[in-house]
C-alpha cells in the first residue's frame, strides 16, 4: 500500500498539478477571513472575533476534498456561498473526532478483556464518526469507478483517479474497490490535521 501511494499518488507530478487547487483554497481562506472581518466591523462593535481553528480546519478539509475528489463542497456550501455547508462541517468534524480518539486513553488498551464493555464509549463515538465519513466519501468513489469502467474518464484529475489507475506488475488494478475506499479515508485522516495546525499558527 505504501508503494502504491508513493509511486502512483503522492509523486512530484501529482503535486505539480494539484498546486493550483491548493493555492486556490489558500486564496479562499484569506478572502473568507477578510469578508468576516469586514462584516463584523460593520456591526458597530469596533472589533471582530473569528474562530480561527474552525476556519482553518474547514480550509484543510477543502484542500483534502479538492485533491482527492476534485470538488470543494459535498453540498452547496453555505447559504451566502462564502463558507462550508452542513455536509462539509459534519465531514470535517467527523475526521477530527476520529483523530481525537485515536490516541485517547482507553483502559482496554492495557486490559484487553475489558474492550467489549467500551467503558469510555470511544468505540461507539468513532464508529459513528466513521459512518459519517463513509457516507460522504463512498458515493464519490463508487461514481468515479463507474465512470472509469464506462470510459467516461480517460485522464486522471485527482488522487482518486490515481488510486483507480494504479496497476500491479501484471497490469491488473493494484487496489480493490474496498481498498480504494479505505485508502481515501486514510489519506483524509492523514492530511487534514497537520496542515490545519500549521495554517492556524501562521494566521495567528
Amino acid at each position: 500500500m505504501r508503494r502504491v501511494v508513493a509511486s502512483h499518488v503522492t509523486n512530484r507530478k501529482s503535486f505539480k498539478w494539484s498546486l493550483k487547487k491548493i493555492t486556490e483554497e489558500a486564496d479562499n481562506l484569506v478572502r473568507y477571513i477578510n469578508n468576516r472581518c469586514v462584516k463584523n466591523r460593520g456591526n458597530g462593535n469596533g472589533f471582530s472575533i473569528i474562530d480561527l481553528r474552525l476556519v482553518v480546519r474547514q480550509y484543510s478539509g477543502n484542500v483534502a476534498r479538492k485533491m482527492m475528489f476534485g470538488v470543494r463542497h459535498f453540498g452547496d456550501g453555505s447559504e451566502d456561498g462564502s463558507g462550508p455547508g452542513f455536509e462539509e462541517i459534519e465531514h470535517v468534524e467527523s475526521l477530527f473526532t476520529v483523530l481525537t480518539h485515536l490516541y485517547a486513553f482507553a483502559l482496554s488498551d492495557y486490559v484487553p478483556w475489558l474492550r467489549f464493555l467500551d467503558l469510555e464509549g470511544h468505540e461507539k463515538i468513532v464508529s459513528g464518526a466513521m459512518r459519517n465519513i463513509s457516507k460522504y466519501n463512498d458515493p464519490f468513489v463508487d461514481e468515479r469507478l463507474v465512470q472509469w469502467r464506462d470510459a467516461k474518464i480517460k485522464e486522471p484529475q485527482d488522487f482518486l483517479d490515481m488510486f483507480i489507475m494504479a496497476k500491479d506488475t501484471n497490469g491488473n488494478p493494484a487496489l480493490s474497490d474496498e481498498e480504494i475506499k479505505a485508502q481515501v479515508t486514510e489519506l483524509m485522516l492523514a492530511t487534514v490535521d497537520n496542515p490545519s495546525n500549521a495554517a492556524e499558527w501562521a494566521m495567528a
